[in-house]
């Protein structure tokens, strides 16, 4: 699942089930997703995308997260980014 960048991703699981956290990226590594004017590189990711996720959410039956710089930080300034996250229940 993803969100472009200052919406909230949602994720939940079924009665009796819980997340687990397979991977997660913020920042923006192709154009193609989230399309914008503001996209000065496509090397850009956040280093510490799978813990802040994995924090919020892991073992849980559903959380919220949202794909902003406050969260994780800016890994390039001037380019709108992304939030990617793969999940089982």
């Amino acid at each position: 699942v993803r969100v472009c960048e200052d919406q909230t991703l949602s994720i939940s699981c079924s009665p009796g089930q819980t997340i687990n956290i397979v991977s997660a990226m913020y920042g923006r590594p192709t154009r193609e997703v989230c399309p914008s004017a503001t996209i000065l590189t496509t090397n850009c990711l956040s280093p510490n995308s799978l813990d802040k996720v994995k924090a919020r959410c892991q073992g849980a039956s559903s959380c919220s997260v949202s794909a902003s710089n406050s969260v994780f930080g800016n890994p390039c300034v001037g380019t709108d980014k992304y939030l990617q996250v793969d999940y089982t229940c």
